[in-house]
C-alpha cells in the first residue's frame, strides 16, 4: 500500500508539472488581450470558484483522504502564508524578474529550484539528499542551461532582476516545505482552497489598482474567445488541478523529489512552443531535454 501511494504521488508531481509546462503558451495568448494583473484576476476568480465548488461538494459527502475539506482553525496561520507565498509571491516575483532580465538568466536562476530545494529540506524538514540526488539535480540545471542558452539572450540584465527572479526561487521552494509542513494537519484540497482564496483577493486588489476605474481594460479581454480559452486552462488545469496534484504529491514525498519535476517544464514549454507556435528547435535542445528528463529520474531513483 505505501509503494502504490508513492507511485501515485510520483504520478502527481509529474502530473503537475506537466500542466505547468504548457500554462506559459496559454499566459502568452491571455497577455496578448489583457494587462498581467487583468488575467491573473481572471485566472484565479475561476480557480477559487472551481475549487470552492470541490470543496462545498467533499464536505457535503464527507470526502476523506486528500479530498477532505474541514479545515482546523489552527492551521489557519500556516495556509493563508503558503498562498502568500505561492502563487502570490512567486508570480509577483517571477513577473517582473523575467521583465528586468532576458531569456537565459532567467531560466538558468529559475532552475536552480531543485538544489534549493535539496538545501531546504535538509534544513527545515531533516530530509537529507544523498550524493547521487545533489548530482542528477545538477545534471537537471546543466540540460536547462543548455536549452536557455539556445533561446534569445537580448536586452539588458538589470542587477534587480536578478534578485527577484532569487525571491521567485526562494518562493517555490518555501512552497514546497510549508505545503510538507501542513500536510501533516491539512489535506491537499484545504491547501488548494486557501491557495486560490488568497490569490483571488490579491490579485483582483491590484488588478483594481492597475487600471483605477479603466473598466474597458478590466472587461475588454472578456469579449475575445482566445482569451477565455486561456482563462479556462490557466484556472481550472494549470491552477486548481496542478496545484491539487502538487499538494498531494508534497504530502507524501520529500522536497527533493517533488521539486525535482519543475524542470520538466522548461521541456514542455519549448516543446509546446515549438508545436503550437511554430517556434524553432534543434537538436541541441532535444539533446538537452534527454539530460534534463534523465537528472529527474536520477533525482527520484536515488
Amino acid at each position: 500500500m505505501e509503494r502504490r501511494k508513492i507511485a501515485l504521488a510520483t504520478l502527481a508531481a509529474l502530473a503537475g508539472n506537466s500542466i505547468f509546462g504548457f500554462s506559459f503558451m496559454f499566459s502568452r495568448i491571455a497577455l496578448r488581450a489583457a494587462d498581467p494583473f487583468v488575467m491573473l484576476m481572471y485566472r484565479f476568480l475561476l480557480a477559487f470558484a472551481a475549487v470552492e465548488a470541490i470543496a462545498l461538494y467533499a464536505r457535503k459527502k464527507k470526502l476523506g483522504g486528500w479530498l477532505r475539506f474541514a479545515p482546523d482553525p489552527k492551521a489557519r496561520g500556516g495556509l493563508i502564508a503558503l498562498g502568500l507565498v505561492q502563487p502570490v509571491l512567486y508570480f509577483l516575483f517571477e513577473s517582473y524578474g523575467v521583465q528586468l532580465t532576458n531569456a537565459t538568466v532567467s531560466g538558468v536562476i529559475i532552475a536552480m529550484m531543485p538544489i534549493v530545494a535539496l538545501a531546504a529540506g535538509a534544513v527545515f524538514l531533516g530530509e537529507k539528499p544523498g550524493l547521487g540526488q545533489i548530482g542528477f539535480a545538477a545534471l537537471s540545471i546543466a540540460g536547462v542551461v543548455v536549452m536557455t542558452l539556445q533561446q534569445s539572450a537580448s536586452g539588458t540584465v538589470a542587477p534587480l532582476g536578478i534578485v527577484l527572479l532569487f525571491g521567485a526561487v526562494l518562493s517555490g521552494v518555501g512552497y514546497n516545505v510549508l505545503s510538507r509542513r501542513l500536510s501533516r494537519s491539512c489535506s491537499a484540497l484545504e491547501c488548494t482552497h486557501m491557495m486560490m482564496l488568497v490569490a483571488a483577493v490579491t490579485f483582483t486588489a491590484l488588478a483594481l489598482l492597475q487600471c483605477r476605474g479603466d473598466w474597458a481594460r478590466l472587461t475588454g479581454p472578456l469579449s475575445q474567445p482566445s482569451f477565455l480559452m486561456a482563462m479556462g486552462y490557466l484556472g481550472l488545469f494549470s491552477s486548481v488541478g496542478a496545484f491539487l496534484l502538487l499538494n498531494f504529491a508534497n504530502s507524501v514525498l520529500p522536497v527533493a523529489r517533488t521539486s525535482s519535476f519543475c524542470n520538466l517544464t522548461t521541456v514542455l514549454s519549448v516543446f509546446a512552443g515549438v508545436v503550437f507556435l511554430g517556434e524553432p528547435f534543434s537538436w541541441l535542445s532535444l539533446a538537452a531535454a534527454a539530460v534534463i528528463i534523465a537528472g529527474v529520474w536520477g533525482v527520484q531513483r536515488k
